[in-house]
């Protein structure tokens, strides 16, 4: 019995040896992260600048009465009254007021010169006169004197007395006064001739002075434009009081007739003192008007939406001026945008939008905007590892950013995907799920769009 107990012991112990327990094996998979990625992309890197402003005429002529009364007459355009919008031409009368003072002055004016100038024309005469009677004084004292040389020899010889020699000796002295006389004759009239001269000059003057004020009394369009405001009707009174320039918007509410070159314009817009530092002349920069862009902001667009509707919709120039002071109270720079290629839907005094390109930068690597994590006083990026399916934290250096992306200076290559929403959930070697890949728009060197 024990002997029989003992062989079933042996026998089930090389059992268990021959075919020891397995343990239970468990492949535990690691969770993988979903993610949304984009490809890095090489393209034009541009930083833009925004702010809004005022559509202005580069040539704005303001016309003004210099005097006052009650306004006459208005430009009659096809039978009708000048109006905004109105084409003119350099020289033409627009309006005029009551002038019948002015006119009447000019008539004086006139008068007085014709006056003067008869006077100038008498006192030239009596100039001939009293130059023919210095002739004859000249004359006749050379005559004395040659009848005094040879009576002085007649005495000489004793053949006529002294008295009879003193005779011709007093017709000399006679001759002498009597050239001096007229000699003071002819400068006594050539200053008459100067005197009635400057009488005519001072009279013209005073014809020149009231024309001035006659002008005074139109408005004359001083360049080839169209009206773009007009304040006045006929038997209105005018007087100065009247223009209020306290400001532009005071100004084109209250001046008798603005001018504008409608081809010739700029877009005036204030830029905060951090942005303006990097805002030059020459600069790119598109102008759309506000009602043009309202109904895509009113919708939501983004500010690149709406640099786009600027960019296919709106006027391409470049930046004219920038102002070296700041405007007090608001602390901003002045900026004038010119050089309008082709002014689309730009209209004097409308608002506009504008965006200047401050900085660009061809062939640069650009990854889309939120793709950045800032840790350390650093950025960092999430690359994914495609073969390995995992992603890599890199500190990358920043460029130029903008509304379509920034630009990576360092740490990210193109064509690399990096992650683009859920980096806050990730660190280096995370296993992820991409469940989605942004279709890359290039963005092509000069600032057009190219969806791949």
């Amino acid at each position: 019995m024990f002997v029989m107990l003992a062989i079933v012991g042996i026998k089930a112990y090389r059992s268990l040896s021959q075919n020891p327990a397995q343990p239970e094996q468990t492949v535990e998979q690691e969770a993988r992260l979903p993610v949304r990625v984009t490809r890095a992309e090489t393209g034009l890197a541009q930083k833009w600048v925004f702010d809004d402003g005022i559509v202005w005429p580069v040539k704005r002529r303001v016309l003004t009465f210099q005097a006052e009364g009650d306004i006459q007459a208005i430009a009659k355009i096809n039978g009708r009254d000048l109006r905004a919008g109105d084409v003119v031409t350099k020289g033409q009368v627009l309006a005029t007021i009551d002038s019948r003072r002015q006119r009447s002055a000019i008539d004086t004016a006139n008068a007085d010169v014709e006056v003067a100038v008869q006077q100038r024309n008498q006192a030239q005469a009596t100039v001939v006169q009293a130059q023919a009677s210095l002739d004859r004084a000249k004359s006749d004292l050379e005559l004395a004197k040659t009848e005094l040389v040879r009576y002085q020899e007649l005495f000489d010889q004793g053949v006529i007395s002294e008295s009879d020699r003193d005779v011709y000796l007093n017709q000399v002295d006679q001759a002498e006064a009597a050239l001096r006389s007229a000699e003071q004759d002819v400068r006594s009239t050539e200053d008459g001739v100067r005197s009635a001269e400057a009488q005519i000059t001072a009279a013209q003057a005073r014809v020149t002075e009231t024309n001035v004020d006659f002008e005074d009394t139109q408005l004359v369009a001083p360049i080839d434009g169209v009206v773009a405001y007009i304040n006045i009707r006929e038997g209105e009174y005018w007087d100065a009081q009247r223009l209020n320039s306290g400001s532009d918007q005071d100004l084109i509410e209250s001046a008798p007739i603005i001018l504008v070159n409608p081809q010739d314009i700029e877009v005036e817009i204030e830029i905060q003192a951090d942005d303006a530092n990097e805002i030059r002349p020459g600069q790119l920069a598109y102008v759309v008007l506000e009602e043009d862009v309202s109904a895509a902001q009113a919708a939501g667009a983004s500010n690149q939406d709406l640099l786009e509707i600027a960019q296919d919709n709106g006027s391409r120039g470049t930046v004219f001026s920038v102002s070296p002071t700041q405007t007090p109270g608001s602390r901003g720079t002045q900026v004038s945008i010119r050089g309008f290629s082709s002014a689309q839907n730009l209209r004097v005094g409308g608002r506009a939008y504008a965006w200047i390109e401050a900085k660009s930068r061809p062939n640069a690597v650009l990854i889309p905007l939120g793709s950045l994590l800032p840790r350390d006083q650093g950025f960092y990026a999430f690359v994914v590892n495609e073969t390995e399916g995992t992603v890599e934290r890199r500190e990358v250096e920043r460029g130029i950013e903008g509304l379509n992306g920034i630009e990576i200076l360092s740490g990210i290559q193109p064509g690399e995907l990096v992650v683009t929403e859920g980096i806050n959930r990730l660190v280096d070697g995370t296993p992820v799920d991409i469940v989605s890949q942004d279709i890359s728009q290039d963005i092509s060197q000069d600032g057009s769009r190219e969806a791949n």
